[in-house]
């Protein structure tokens, strides 16, 4: 897979690349099938990949966001946090941390708590990344780390202050409770390793 330009820093530099990444993942050359066919071609390629594709349009929001509060903006962070919320089902937490090209393949997705999350992570729908609220932690504002070229499957729940090691797999529905070493494929509730060498790379 091809990787995205290289860019500069500031606010705009960080949404084009939310935007480089997303094209990188949509749709293939190829328009896809009916009944998306006619409004493919009415609204050309690219506006089909943000309508249509990957919802691009949170992880836009999220930067903008971060931006608007480092620069002490008021009110505007929460505008992006509703529409986020109301259109795409997606949440982020006051002091989630995102790395470099996270994807967010249908949207449905809440994080929240001191959550962080590294470079090249895929997240399906219905994922809950973020506080345990369990005995064995009690309440903590921690939650989990999160490596590098992770994907986290459909229905997942990654919870409390626990570490996710670089290129886990992280299976469908599974409850994530305690760390997985790098390199492992988790399936379960709770999560339990059943695969341990590295399953997949992305160059």
């Amino acid at each position: 897979m091809p990787k995205p330009k290289k860019r500069g820093k500031g606010i705009w530099a960080d949404l084009q690349r939310v935007y480089d990444t997303y094209e990188l993942h949509s749709f293939t050359e190829d328009p896809p099938d009916e009944p998306f066919q006619e409004k493919w071609e009415k609204t050309g390629e690219r506006a089909a990949m943000i309508f249509l594709g990957m919802p691009v349009w949170p992880m836009l929001l999220f930067r903008l966001r971060v931006y608007l509060y480092d620069n002490k903006i008021p009110i505007l962070p929460y505008l992006c946090d509703r529409i986020s919320t109301v259109l795409w089902g997606c949440t982020f937490g006051r002091y989630v941390t995102i790395g470099e090209r996270l994807v967010i393949a249908h949207g449905q997705v809440v994080i929240d708590g001191r959550v962080v999350i590294g470079d090249d992570v895929a997240i399906s729908p219905w994922v809950t990344i973020g506080l345990s609220g369990s005995r064995k932690y009690g309440f903590d504002k921690r939650g989990p780390i999160i490596g590098n070229r992770v994907f986290i499957g459909t229905g997942a729940k990654v919870l409390g202050p626990i570490t996710i090691g670089d290129d886990v797999r992280i299976g469908a529905n599974a409850v994530v409770l305690d760390d997985v070493p790098s390199g492992c494929t988790v399936v379960g509730a709770p999560a339990r390793i059943v695969h341990t060498e590295k399953p997949f790379r992305w160059d």
